[in-house]
């Protein structure tokens, strides 16, 4: 059996021993909105729970120069909607990852519709089975290179009418939610079967 301290390891083999190994992980597909109004839409999978009362989720975004998108817009206005991606969305989910200009909308190049949300200025995705309107609770720097763990509380949720149980709770056997494996590799739709994904590619015109 390998047996190591990661402080024998490379950067690279020490993410990869993280992602590889902590599966499957849900993605947080967030929204965002500048001051100018551009709808910011990117994936992280470093994502999960952290407590109920208040009901807080954690997203861990490194600190990259230029600076993620969805990173500088929490800085700035402390507001996001946090999705789980539906089965049958890892291809527009996985685009939405791409290297694109910060003028552009990634909804709107992906072609994903956006509704009003209730309590944030963000707008939601409409065909998320599941939506968490969100506002900063902190952000904790960690790591080098830093990563910002930000800690997001959920103000509203929403939750589609076909997955919902009586109670109105998601049940997550309906939902089936994409997961995150290792490498390029994600657990989705029926039976969440294993998919592998290529590195992401956007034309040069949108970046």
């Amino acid at each position: 059996m390998p047996s190591f301290a990661p402080a024998q390891l490379s950067h690279k083999d020490r993410y990869h021993l993280l992602i590889n190994a902590i599966v499957p992980r849900p993605i947080a597909w967030i929204t965002t909105r500048d001051a100018a109004g551009t709808v910011n839409l990117a994936p992280f999978s470093f994502f999960n729970g952290v407590c109920a009362q208040p009901p807080i989720v954690s997203v861990s975004i490194i600190d990259r120069v230029p600076p993620k998108d969805t990173l500088v817009n929490l800085r700035a206005n402390g507001e996001a909607v946090v999705h789980l991606v539906p089965m049958g969305e890892l291809e527009r989910m996985h685009a939405s990852g791409g290297e694109y200009a910060h003028a552009v909308s990634e909804a709107e190049v992906l072609g994903l519709a956006l509704l009003p949300s209730v309590r944030v200025a963000p707008p939601r995705l409409a065909i998320a089975d599941v939506a968490f309107e969100c506002r900063l609770h902190r952000i904790v720097e960690v790591g080098q290179p830093v990563a910002s763990l930000c800690l997001l509380e959920v103000v509203h949720a929403h939750v589609a009418e076909w997955i919902a149980t009586e109670d109105g709770l998601p049940d997550p056997l309906r939902m089936r939610a994409v997961a995150r494996l290792g490498a390029r590799n994600y657990l989705t739709g029926d039976g969440w079967k294993i998919r592998a994904m290529p590195a992401q590619d956007v034309p040069p015109k949108l970046r």
